[in-house]
């Protein structure tokens, strides 16, 4: 059986981030700053080999920063429309 689902939060000034590598490493988001109702923890599966949980943590991280690269670049007044271009055929998997 296959689920599909999708959830939003929205974050601000107030939001945290925590990581723990345990047994079952975790990344966890705090979107008002506390561990409250309205965190979310993300797992990597402890059945995972250290090569293949480095590999999920890094995908995760990869897109994070491509977010914020892009969320900097429109800040910074550096956004135009062949950035805008070359991020979505990035996100595409095009060349």
């Amino acid at each position: 059986m296959s689920t599909a689902y999708n959830h939003t939060y929205f974050i601000d000034g107030r939001s945290r981030l925590r990581a723990f590598t345990s047994v079952h490493p975790t990344l966890v988001v705090e979107p008002d700053g506390a561990y409250t109702p309205g965190s979310v923890s993300f797992q990597i599966d402890s059945d995972l080999s250290p090569a293949e949980k480095a590999e999920v943590a890094e995908r995760f991280a990869a897109a994070a920063t491509s977010w914020a690269t892009e969320l900097r670049a429109r800040a910074d007044g550096d956004w135009d429309a062949a950035n805008a271009i070359a991020a979505a055929r990035k996100k595409g998997g095009a060349a």
